[in-house]
């Protein structure tokens, strides 16, 4: 992992540490993930439509209320605009998303932060530029990028295995896979016991009382799958060749 993170958010215990997205809960060594490895990160948006129309409805009903003849009236009209203002504000909540997904192939892991939307945001907007689907800006990336296709082109898979390899730490431990067993260091899990804690949103438990969010061991088999498939090189190229249209570069150098 690189160095430790200038600041991590206090509620979530999330930080950034160049292309590594840091979870570090309290009384947890830190959990490094680079984003290198995933082929999106993006904000989970919750549709706020159901919210506003309740609260649509319930603002009709205060007028309702107010100009009812019958006793009450205006005691309706008051718990109705009380409903109409906590779903108004249910609505923004929900289209001011704090949860990331994290997507490899066809799995994708949801990490919620506390402490905002404007947070998630911008974790979202940082990392996302190092991810295997964004357009490529830096002449690191493109050469990155230009690397890992020779190696595919001429059936070498060394480097993408090193990448999910190095992909997920916990503490000075690697995440890595080893035939059916996903290893933490020099603990073992099967996987299929791995998958059976991530579909109940469970840790994997460690020595000494550490956790990691067993999703996120789901997200290095993945890894370790794609690696030894190969690239999807048609999206690696296209991303290749917009860089090279982007920065004047010819195609052939």
């Amino acid at each position: 992992m690189a160095s430790e993170p200038n600041s991590l958010l206090p509620r979530s215990g999330i930080g950034l540490d160049g292309p590594h997205l840091v979870i570090a809960p309290p009384g947890n060594p830190a959990i490094a993930l680079d984003a290198r490895l995933l082929d999106r990160i993006q904000l989970i948006n919750r549709s706020g439509t159901s919210a506003y129309m309740m609260g649509t409805m319930a603002a009709g009903g205060v007028v309702a209320g107010a100009l009812s003849l019958i006793p009450g009236g205006p005691f309706v009209a008051a718990g109705m605009a009380y409903l109409a203002h906590e779903r108004f504000s249910e609505g923004r909540r929900r289209t001011s998303s704090r949860d990331l997904s994290l997507v490899l192939g066809s799995l994708e892991v949801a990490l919620h932060v506390a402490d905002g939307p404007e947070a998630a945001k911008r974790i979202a907007d940082t990392l996302s530029q190092y991810s295997r689907s964004a357009p490529i800006t830096r002449p690191e990336v493109y050469q990155d990028a230009k690397q890992r296709m020779r190696d595919q082109i001429a059936g070498k898979s060394k480097s993408n295995e090193q990448e999910a390899r190095l992909g997920l730490r916990v503490g000075d431990e690697t995440v890595t896979v080893a035939g059916e067993f996903l290893k933490v260091g020099n603990v073992r899990f099967r996987i299929p016991e791995v998958r059976e804690y991530a579909l109940r949103g469970g840790n994997l438990p460690l020595p000494g009382g550490r956790l990691l969010q067993a999703a996120l061991g789901l997200l290095v088999v993945a890894a370790d799958e794609r690696a030894r498939n190969g690239e999807d090189l048609a999206l690696l190229g296209k991303r290749i060749a917009a860089y090279e249209e982007w920065t004047g570069r010819n195609a052939i150098r």
